[in-house]
């Protein structure tokens, strides 16, 4: 697999709050069925982590991507105001499958990406590799307490149900029936949400809540070639000043 920009790119900028863009980049690669085509000849190494993500994981070889790493250095680096020395890049395959009914609590709210080195600001750039759009894209919030959610986050890296009694009586949405976060509720407001489309990338702060926007999670499956396939980068960087 060798990933192929497409040199004639149309970079569009998404504002989705005053502080908050979003890059949105349609046909993104000259070959993204090639990508495709890798996950689903090493779909046997895809794994579920033991954190919050809902379905299986892949990693990918930094040397694979180099073509996309040089293009977020320089020219996400443009835009976001992030400096080019420095930078840490991880990249997976991601595929999400988990039905709402299997979610732990923190899989019902959005989140924010942990950093991969202290100090640097986090960035997250994605790539959809699946045709239907109705599996989903990806929604942005704004925390209506972030010291209380991140406090509650840190106990659930421990245990996937710490604190799970406490939500059910403190709030009404961990009462309701779980579902994927498309909607304001009583932990995050949306803000907004850049819908899928195959082969589109974009780029945000994963300093910021995030998640992906299923609507239709019946939809989901555990084929690459058929499921909801994205190529993952999470980025650390200096923020210049």
């Amino acid at each position: 697999m060798k990933l192929r920009i497409n040199p004639k790119l149309e970079i569009g900028v998404k504002q989705i709050a005053d502080d908050l863009r979003c890059v949105v980049i349609d046909d993104f690669l000259l070959n993204p069925q090639e990508l495709v085509d890798y996950a689903c000849n090493n779909r046997q190494h895809f794994l579920m982590p033991e954190l919050a993500y809902p379905g299986a994981v892949m990693p990918v070889d930094n040397s694979l991507l180099a073509e996309l790493n040089r293009f977020i250095r320089f020219e996400m680096g443009r835009i976001f105001l992030f400096s080019r020395a420095g930078i840490n890049c991880q990249s997976q395959y991601s595929l999400a499958t988990l039905q709402p009914a299997d979610f732990t609590w923190i899989q019902r709210l959005c989140h924010t990406d942990p950093g991969l080195v202290p100090g640097k600001a986090n960035y997250a750039g994605l790539i959809y590799l699946f045709a239907n759009p109705e599996m989903g894209g990806t929604g942005f919030f704004s925390w209506r307490n972030q010291a209380f959610w991140q406090e509650m986050t840190e106990k659930q890296l421990t245990n996937p149900n710490a604190g799970l009694d406490d939500l059910k009586e403190r709030y009404k949405m961990f009462r309701d029936p779980p579902s994927y976060m498309t909607e304001s509720n009583e932990a995050a407001e949306l803000l907004d949400h850049v819908p899928a489309r195959f082969n589109r990338f974009v780029f945000y702060s994963g300093d910021r809540p995030h998640g992906a926007f299923i609507t239709r999670p019946e939809l989901l499956n555990s084929d690459p070639s058929a499921g909801r396939l994205t190529l993952n980068t999470f980025v650390s960087a200096l923020q210049k000043t």
